[in-house]
């Protein structure tokens, strides 16, 4: 057996209980808790398994970019570590729909010190807001109004769930204010762009770097070249 072979296996394996870690947790956790294990192997389809997959409207086989709209997991998953296990903890997120979440990964190194697991676990707080709405309307506090969008929905659209859909929306999103006369105020633009792209998982899919390069107008060494430079950018 060949070592690549027996990396690929011990991968397997280590899936194959937090499977089952995540099936037991999610037994015992409240219904607003998310508990998700994605193969990073396979991003396009990478949920392997998911409890209480509610709270972010996700279902086992979809892609890694179909959750969060902004996850530090993505930028660690991307960074080059020896550690077999990152850690990134209670962190801030929100759902698709727009909802607060506090978010916790782990992400499981292995062969090369390549990514290919991450254990999530999501919190929603929406029944914290609510509570607060009850207890504004207890001490006769009138809440703000939500801003209308300009469809006049109070409430964000879920995002599509065709990979190549979502990858379009989430980079036209990015992008909105990239453009400018200005080249300062131009990189400035593309780096919070391209920064953006990072947080929702873009740069893991296999062709995000090409795509993010055409809707820039740059080259996909410029993408790696802004990718550089947003890890060595103090946090």
């Amino acid at each position: 057996m060949t070592a690549r072979r027996e990396h690929e296996l011990h991968e397997e394996e280590v899936l194959r209980l937090l499977a089952s870690a995540v099936r037991v947790i999610g037994s015992v956790v409240g219904n607003n808790v998310e508990v998700v294990l994605h193969d990073l192997r396979k991003p396009e389809y990478s949920i392997l398994e998911i409890a209480n997959a509610h709270v972010t409207g996700r279902k086992k086989g979809d892609a890694v970019i179909a959750g969060v709209r902004t996850d530090k997991a993505f930028i660690s998953a991307m960074e080059e570590s020896s550690e077999p296990i990152s850690l990134i903890l209670d962190y801030e997120t929100s759902s698709r729909s727009g909802s607060p979440l506090r978010s916790s990964t782990a992400v499981y190194r292995g062969r090369k010190n390549k990514p290919f697991a991450a254990l999530c676990v999501n919190v929603d707080h929406a029944e914290i807001k609510r509570a607060i709405t009850l207890l504004e309307g207890l001490a006769n506090i009138v809440p703000p109004q939500p801003t209308k969008s300009r469809r006049g929905d109070q409430t964000a659209e879920p995002e599509p769930d065709n990979i190549e859909v979502l990858m379009h929306e989430i980079i036209s999103t990015a992008t909105e204010q990239s453009e400018s006369s200005n080249r300062n105020d131009t990189k400035k633009a593309n780096l919070l762009a391209v920064q953006k792209m990072q947080e929702r998982g873009i740069f893991i899919i296999k062709g995000g770097v090409e795509m993010a390069a055409k809707a820039l107008g740059v080259t996909r060494y410029t993408i790696y070249n802004y990718l550089d430079e947003l890890k060595n950018a103090p946090r």
